[in-house]
């Protein structure tokens, strides 16, 4: 499927889950281990370095090699890769101030059983947080600015997806990597004073603004993703087991079982089928009463489904017969054909569109091929003669909708095979009385 969100609620449940293991004091291991720094410097120019240094602490991976940490699966069945650095400030009594970064990293895995694919927080091996603490020592140098426009721009490429040698910041050439500094430990058995006291308060208000900082942000996330655009052709299947086959046809093998709410975006309606796009160019067909149609409120716009349903009540059939086909098309001329009389619902002299023309001929076009299975007589293609003020006749040979229906051809393609008389009619909006 290629309708994962770039944010999911994993993403969120991750955050929410730090902020109550900060604020509860649990020891527990997380699973990327920030990297921190300590600068001389004023701590508010610590603050806009920082601040100038995350503009360029964000984006997408070429690649995951060079970045990660020990995996437990295997890294090339990951894809589309992102990372984020998140900074944290934090100042001391003696006048230093520290600098935490935590690295991110998201990627989607593609497992092999569709219904366990998903995006997953990968952990990170120290170079991605090294390069944001080298960009906010950058920022501090005599020489450097703190606008963000004038940051070198630090974009990763498959030229530096190797991991770099332990002991060395990546990006500095010569320097040794710095240490974190262990925080000190108060015990039963050291003199307690007012100044411990006073870090443990000064503790406690920066891990409170941190959970706080933890909870906007993933309120922001929220609605980041409920925000998303979404295409407005989805249709989400009912039922956890539902067949998603290769072929409009429930005799066949299924490609896989759908789980409910799995949603797909809807490629064509024909019939009783629904044509999906499954990832990338993968297709599959789905039988419609299985799949929940998203609902139309009020002013909403009519989706990719609407449309095409609405064909199906804009016209109706007066006659259908087998007989010669009735034109010069070569493909067709002098053969044995399938025939529909078509006129619009409501009066023989409305005018229609294009689109829904087109939309109701596909419809029958389908219902002949499936009728030909069965029948005894053998037909070489179909024919549908609207009967209305504007008219009208599609053709279609049975091969080039078998192949548009086995999704060997686009429909772009099938309408190119086909033939369309007169063009403007099945092209054009109907004229204006």
């Amino acid at each position: 499927m290629n309708l994962k969100p770039l944010i999911n609620i994993r993403t969120i449940l991750f955050i929410w889950f730090s902020a109550v293991l900060l604020l509860s004091g649990s020891c527990l291991l997380a699973a990327n281990d920030p990297i921190e720094r300590t600068f001389t410097e004023p701590r508010a120019d610590v603050e806009r370095a920082v601040s100038a240094a995350k503009s360029n602490s964000s984006g997408k991976l070429p690649a995951l090699e060079g970045f990660v940490g020990q995996m437990l699966r295997p890294v090339e069945r990951y894809e589309k890769a992102y990372y984020q650095c998140i900074f944290q400030v934090i100042p001391s009594l003696t006048g230093e101030t520290s600098v935490r970064v935590t690295a991110k990293i998201t990627a989607w895995y593609d497992d092999p059983d569709r219904q366990k694919s998903g995006y997953e927080v990968l952990p990170s091996n120290g170079r991605l947080e090294n390069d944001a603490l080298d960009r906010v020592e950058q920022i501090l140098g005599p020489d450097a600015s703190t606008d963000a426009e004038k940051l070198p721009n630090k974009k990763y490429d498959l030229s530096l997806g190797s991991v770099m040698p332990r002991g060395t910041v990546p990006g500095v050439a010569g320097r040794a990597r710095r240490e974190t500094r262990p925080a000190p430990v108060v015990t039963m058995s050291s003199a307690v004073n007012e100044a411990d006291i006073q870090e443990l308060r000064s503790k406690r208000v920066a891990a409170e603004k941190r959970v706080q900082q933890l909870n906007n942000a993933m309120q922001n996330l929220q609605q980041l993703y409920d925000s998303q655009s979404k295409p407005n052709n989805l249709v989400a299947v009912k039922k956890t087991g539902t067949p998603v086959y290769a072929h409009p046809e429930e005799g066949g093998k299924p490609l896989f079982s759908a789980t409910a709410k799995d949603q797909f975006e809807m490629v064509d309606l024909r019939g009783e089928w629904i044509h999906v796009n499954i990832s990338g160019q993968s297709r599959g067909w789905i039988r419609k009463m299985q799949v929940e149609f998203p609902a139309d409120g009020a002013g909403a716009k009519r989706t990719g489904v609407d449309v095409i349903a609405k064909s199906t009540e804009l016209f109706r059939v007066t006659r259908e017969e087998i007989g010669t086909f009735p034109g010069n098309w070569e493909p067709l001329r002098g053969k044995s054909v399938k025939l529909y009389s078509v006129q619009p619902a409501q009066s023989p002299s409305q005018e229609t569109l294009a689109r829904d023309k087109r939309n109701f001929a596909k419809e029958l076009f389908l219902r002949a091929m499936q009728e030909q299975s069965t029948a005894e007589a053998t037909i070489a293609g179909v024919v549908v003669i609207f009967d209305s003020a504007d008219g009208g006749q599609a053709s279609s040979t049975l091969a080039s909708l078998k192949l548009w229906r086995d999704g060997k051809i686009s429909e772009s393609a099938f309408w190119d095979a086909g033939s369309l008389d007169p063009t403007e009619t099945f092209s054009a909006a109907p004229k204006k009385p």
